[in-house]
């Protein structure tokens, strides 16, 4: 049986409600889970989560380099910082993460997360939606400071 996120998180909390309600002890129950699965070799998990830090063109999916010049488009950048290769074949990061990029063949990138669309201001939206994958619940915005000093002096610039 192919196993998805949702049919594994049914099936393991289902098992542990009804192993608490009848006394069994919750590893036998999970044991029976994981019977022909392989066993992993991984001792622990390294993310990096770099909030209102690097974008992912300039660290671990660099795109072409574009040298920067006074004067130039915004819309002409790509990326400001050149590519090296990692320890994986057709691999590369931006330079700055050779250290990183040395034991590429040791760990996991993942470059398929795609964010659903809340909007580009706020990131703390989409940081609840990758911590918890459910989106933040939506509730009517109160107005902000700066509306009600507006509403009670009135416009400063007729």
């Amino acid at each position: 049986m192919n196993w998805n996120r949702r049919d594994f998180l049914k099936g393991t909390s289902a098992a542990a409600i009804a192993a608490m309600a009848a006394g069994i002890p919750i590893s036998k129950v999970f044991g029976s889970i994981t019977g022909n699965n392989p066993k992993s070799t991984a001792d622990s998990v390294i993310l990096l989560w770099m909030a209102g830090g690097m974008p992912h063109t300039d660290t671990f999916d660099p795109k072409k380099y574009t040298p920067f010049s006074k004067g130039m488009q915004s819309n002409s950048v790509l990326s400001t910082f050149k590519s090296i290769p990692t320890a994986l074949d057709g691999i590369n990061f931006s330079e700055g993460l050779e250290s990183i990029a040395g034991i590429m063949d040791k760990g996991t990138l993942i470059r398929s997360y795609v964010a659903a669309d809340m909007g580009h201001i706020l990131h703390s939206r989409h940081q609840y939606h990758w911590h918890t994958c459910y989106q933040p619940p939506q509730s009517v915005s109160a107005p902000h400071i700066g509306s009600w000093i507006a509403k009670e002096l009135g416009p400063l610039n007729p």
